[in-house]
């Protein structure tokens, strides 16, 4: 790495480690990650999305040099077409980046995302990260250049080198709120199969507009993703997920097709419980399903003896998983542990949310 490759990499890390202190939605991450990866990897158009860890559905980002139209068919795309650098697909990755002109071998019309939507911007290559913590997928980036040139094996190195970085900016915004989770009552949206809203209930303008991000039109197009996911899924009727509105609102949503073959669906949008979030929270420092359930545990207050005959479990192998956990959040303590998860995450209204799981 010359001196002006490692005075990029530098300032990239540095911004990410700086945002990592003061990013308060999910939002701020994604602009934050998108301006520190600018620093070692120029593009002309991004998009970093974070998601949500159990379906991998976009739940809100920011998105800039791609034009609002490009929406539905990169989205289609994603959900249903076979092709390269798939997200899901990055996500059970020992690598989570990869870049288009390498996975084709050079001949980009290999792919049908190639084809169908930057054929016609002039792209010469498309870098995509897949941001992780343990097998949990926390955030998406695509990243398109049109300038005839293709990523190199430098870019693509400061890219990976900076997903640690990236991956505690994403946490640090996870846990923020900037306003109380209180209930704003659910409000219905129908969407027909182009992605029109049909019908809405009363109250739906403002809950959409808060979820809205700078691309969108009327509907936003988390929620397009979300319907578009609901109809091509042969193996149940009805999905939930979660998104999170430019407020730091987080919201539930119920998708569900309407009887008949007209294309309708159903969306259901809700205020997101504690309940709901405890699970993405954990999730983020990378835990286990094991770790996380002791976790919880031991927020509820039980000893090593006590959270042992809860899991079935020898006391040895409580101790050997609290050990892992604390590596994993970067603490000592089991006290330093709740205040990284709660108080540090201004999540001390998740508490009876815990206690309750």
């Amino acid at each position: 790495m010359g001196r002006a490759g490692i005075e990029s990499f530098t300032t990239a890390r540095d911004l990410l480690v700086q945002a990592s202190s003061r990013v308060t939605t999910g939002e701020d991450a994604c602009t934050e990650i998108a301006r520190a990866f600018a620093e070692v990897a120029r593009c002309d158009a991004a998009a970093v999305m974070t998601t949500d860890p159990e379906t991998h559905l976009p739940a809100g980002g920011i998105v800039s040099g791609f034009d609002s139209s490009a929406c539905v068919p990169f989205w289609d795309n994603e959900l249903l077409d076979p092709d390269f650098n798939k997200f899901n697909a990055l996500a059970r990755s020992i690598d989570p980046v990869a870049t288009l002109a390498e996975a084709t071998d050079g001949d980009l019309a290999r792919s049908p995302r190639y084809q169908k939507l930057y054929a016609a911007a002039g792209a010469s290559d498309e870098l995509r990260v897949a941001f992780l913590a343990g097998s949990s997928c926390l955030a998406i980036g695509a990243f398109l250049r049109t300038d005839g040139e293709v990523y190199s094996a430098t870019e693509v190195r400061d890219v990976r080198n900076l997903l640690v970085p990236a991956g505690n900016v994403l946490r640090q915004a996870l846990g923020c709120t900037s306003e109380p989770l209180t209930a704003h009552g659910p409000v219905v949206v129908l969407i027909d199969a182009d992605g029109r809203i049909r019908s809405r209930s009363e109250g739906a303008d403002e809950v959409l507009d808060d979820l809205r991000i700078r691309v969108d039109d009327d509907l936003p197009g988390t929620i397009m993703v979300a319907a578009a996911r609901a109809r091509s899924n042969r193996s149940s009727t009805r999905l939930t997920t979660r998104l999170r509105g430019r407020s730091g609102r987080w919201a539930r949503i119920h998708v569900a097709p309407m009887e008949g073959d007209d294309g309708i669906v159903s969306v259901t949008v809700d205020a997101a419980r504690p309940g709901d979030l405890v699970p993405i929270l954990l999730d983020s420092y990378g835990l286990t399903a094991r770790e996380a359930d002791i976790s919880l545990l031991l927020c509820q207050g039980l000893g090593t003896k006590e959270m042992a005959a809860e899991l079935s479990i020898s006391v040895h192998t409580v101790r050997d998983h609290l050990k892992a956990i604390f590596d994993k959040a970067g603490v000592n303590s089991r006290g330093e542990l709740v205040a990284q998860l709660f108080s540090n995450h201004v999540l001390s209204q998740f508490h009876h949310a815990v206690a309750t799981l």
